[in-house]
């Protein structure tokens, strides 16, 4: 008798076969465009500019979108079953669908990946780990939402993504996932575009209009063909009601106007957590636009090497998330840190940081580090400095007991970190000095000076009051990227 294939792989079959137009599939034909010879389907006002770049993201960018169907297709019915039903929601694990990606937690930015999970009802932070728990960005998810990202993923790993696909009607077929129907009425979506974008106070307010919806998060992760079409139609699908997490890792084609002109520029008011890892076009202007988001509470700018780590310092002075304390992740390795860009960072963020990233720099000191660093001991529980070379087994031991709240540790690449036990010492001396201690710390420490043989005698001794290891420590992702989770 043959195997009958999980529902959500029928739902994606039936949502995205081979050959298929998946406008027609999410709701009706697609809108009849006038193709230039390169292919830009978009009509600018601004007929002088013959740059197609600054043309296509041009804020004078003209975009008809097609009208919803009168009546459900199949697949959205079939969509709609799915988030209604009572089935168990496994966790969505990166990795699974991508056996080969084995440097995945290297890609991956971690204002989606976090873990182990924040309990809300734990004020210190210090949740055990749960396996059954490990951390699901995805907000508010139900087996529609999840079907609908293996389909994006399924297109960006096969190369077959494209504005063709990814279009408006596939984005009001997710914000129906998200929402259940809850969506907000045209006329307040005609008065929060046809509002002055230069008055921040309009992100607030047209934020205030969506709070009845959930919130929901988007991976269009390492989607490398997405350009302004992709994002003029979540715009105009109205995605920005209810996103309040959007991973944009490795997009290439995502530019400062873009960012600027479409994502900060109103449309997106509710996004709290938002990743431009990788996306290497981007430059000091599109961390300027960021403080338009007004309650976005983590970003992730790694790898944008056009970025100096002065752009994000201003940013962040300036954004209205570091006044009320609610700004709380920073990533922003692989820019050049310094040990005195560091300090002004912390100057102003020191009292509510929960996570920050600074790795890949060979400018930051040891000494530098443990000494700045230590200003965060309240709330640091985050912290990613990979590939440092001035880290060592003894600024491991230092921070341990200068950061005893800490549950993440990403230290890949610190080839002079021998062992752990140093770090644990320093966590059980601060412990014994009266410090709240997190229970679990959890390391990524791939391509590090860390052996099996050291974890193990550390393992020995270091266990809980159930003789379980207080801590977990990553050497080989495993062809999964072991610890990401989305």
């Amino acid at each position: 008798m043959r195997e009958i294939a999980p529902l959500r792989i029928l739902a994606l079959r039936a949502v995205g076969p081979p050959g298929c137009q998946p406008e027609v599939t999410f709701g009706g034909p697609p809108r009849p465009t006038n193709k230039k010879k390169d292919g830009d389907t978009i009509e600018t006002k601004n007929k002088n500019n013959t740059d197609n770049n600054d043309e296509s993201t041009n804020s004078t960018t003209s975009f008809d979108p097609p009208l919803p169907p009168d009546e459900p297709t199949m697949a959205s019915r079939l969509l709609r079953s799915l988030r209604n039903s009572s089935m168990t929601i496994q966790p969505y694990v990166a990795g699974t669908t991508r056996a080969n990606a084995s440097d995945v937690d290297i890609s991956q930015p971690w204002v989606m990946a976090i873990y182990p999970p924040r309990d809300n009802n734990d004020d210190n932070n210090n949740s055990p780990i749960d396996e059954t728990n490990e951390f699901l960005s995805i907000e508010n998810g139900n087996h529609a939402v999840e079907c609908l990202q293996m389909f994006i993923d399924a297109l960006v790993e096969s190369g077959r993504a494209g504005d063709d696909r990814l279009g408006v009607h596939f984005f009001r077929e997710w914000v129906q996932a998200v929402t259940g129907g809850m969506e907000a009425k045209p006329e307040q979506q005609q008065q929060q575009k046809s509002r002055p974008k230069k008055k921040q106070k309009g992100n607030s307010n047209s934020s205030r209009q969506f709070d009845h919806l959930p919130l929901g998060s988007l991976s269009l992760h390492n989607l490398a063909s997405a350009s302004i079409h992709t994002f003029r139609s979540m715009e105009y699908a109205n995605v920005g009601s209810c996103l309040g997490t959007l991973d944009l890792t490795g997009t290439h084609g995502l530019t400062d106007s873009i960012l600027t002109n479409v994502i900060c520029s109103g449309s997106f008011p509710r996004l709290q957590r938002l990743s431009l890892k990788n996306s290497r076009k981007l430059t000091g202007k599109a961390v300027a636009s960021l403080v338009k988001l007004r309650d976005l509470r983590a970003f992730d700018v790694g790898g944008c090497f056009n970025i100096h780590p002065n752009d994000v310092i201003e940013m962040v002075q300036q954004h209205p998330g570091t006044r009320k304390g609610t700004l709380t992740e920073i990533y922003a390795g692989g820019l050049g840190w310094t040990d005195v860009a560091l300090e002004t960072l912390l100057s102003f963020t020191s009292k509510h940081i929960k996570g920050l990233g600074i790795g890949f720099s060979t400018y930051l000191s040891g000494p530098g580090m443990i000494l700045i660093l230590t200003k965060a001991a309240g709330t640091l529980d985050r912290l990613s400095i990979p590939f440092c070379t001035g880290v060592d087994d003894a600024v491991a031991s230092a921070l341990g007991k200068a950061l005893p709240k800490l549950a993440v540790l990403d230290i890949r690449g610190c080839n002079k970190v021998y062992s752990l036990t140093g770090m644990m010492d320093g966590r059980i001396a601060a412990g014994n000095s009266g410090a709240e201690v997190a229970r679990h710390l959890f390391v990524l420490a791939r391509y590090s000076g860390i052996s099996n043989n050291s974890l193990e005698e550390t393992s020995r001794l270091y266990r809980n009051e159930l003789g379980e290891p207080v801590f977990h420590c990553v050497l080989d992702g495993g062809g999964t990227g072991g610890g990401v989770r989305r």
